[in-house]
C-alpha cells in the first residue's frame, strides 16, 4: 500500500477551540502531524493554529448565501475556513440539498471521498454562538454529530 494511498483515505477536521487555553499549543501539534489531509473550520480555530504554529494565513473574504464567508490559504492545511455556516451548509449538501457556498461544497465533497474521518472539536464556548442560534444553524458540537450521522461508520469525534 502506497503512502500517497493512505493519505488520500485519512481526513483530519480541527473546528473549535479547546476547553483548556492552556492544551492550545498539544492539540495544534497533534493536529499538524496527523496523516492525510487537513480542514480547519472555524475562524477562530484558525487563528490559534497560525498563532501556536507561527503561520502567517492569507485571508479572503467572499459572501454566498447572503452570509459572509472567511477562507483561508494555510500552510500544511489543505482547506480552511469559517466554521459554522460552513458546517451547516455542509451537512445541507451531504443531506442532498444545493449551496453556493463553496467552501461547504468542497467539505462535503472531501467527506464524501474520506474513509477514516477524524472531528476534533473544541468545546469551548463560542462568543458568537446566540449569533448562529438567530441565524438558525446548529451549534458546532451539534452539527458535527448530524454530519457524522450521515457518513455512518468512518467518522470519529474526539472533543477537546
Amino acid at each position: 500500500m502506497s503512502t500517497n494511498f493512505i493519505m488520500n483515505d485519512n481526513l483530519n477536521i480541527l473546528t473549535g477551540l479547546p476547553k483548556n487555553k492552556e492544551d492550545d499549543l498539544k492539540v495544534c501539534q497533534e493536529f499538524s502531524n496527523t496523516i492525510g489531509k487537513k480542514v480547519i473550520c472555524g475562524s477562530s480555530t484558525m487563528k490559534m493554529y497560525c498563532r501556536e504554529l507561527k503561520i502567517i494565513p492569507e485571508i479572503n473574504i467572499i459572501k454566498t448565501d447572503n452570509l459572509p464567508i472567511v477562507k483561508y490559504n494555510i500552510e500544511g492545511i489543505d482547506l480552511a475556513t469559517e466554521g459554522i455556516i460552513t458546517l451547516n451548509k455542509c451537512y445541507q449538501v451531504l443531506s442532498g440539498n444545493q449551496t453556493d457556498n463553496q467552501e461547504a461544497n468542497q467539505l462535503a465533497q472531501l467527506l464524501n471521498s474520506g474513509k477514516n474521518i477524524k472531528f476534533i472539536v473544541g468545546t469551548a464556548d463560542n462568543n458568537e454562538q446566540e449569533t448562529y442560534l438567530k441565524a438558525n444553524l446548529l451549534a458546532r458540537r451539534e452539527i458535527v454529530e448530524k454530519i457524522a450521522c450521515i457518513l455512518s461508520n468512518k467518522t470519529s469525534i474526539i472533543l477537546i
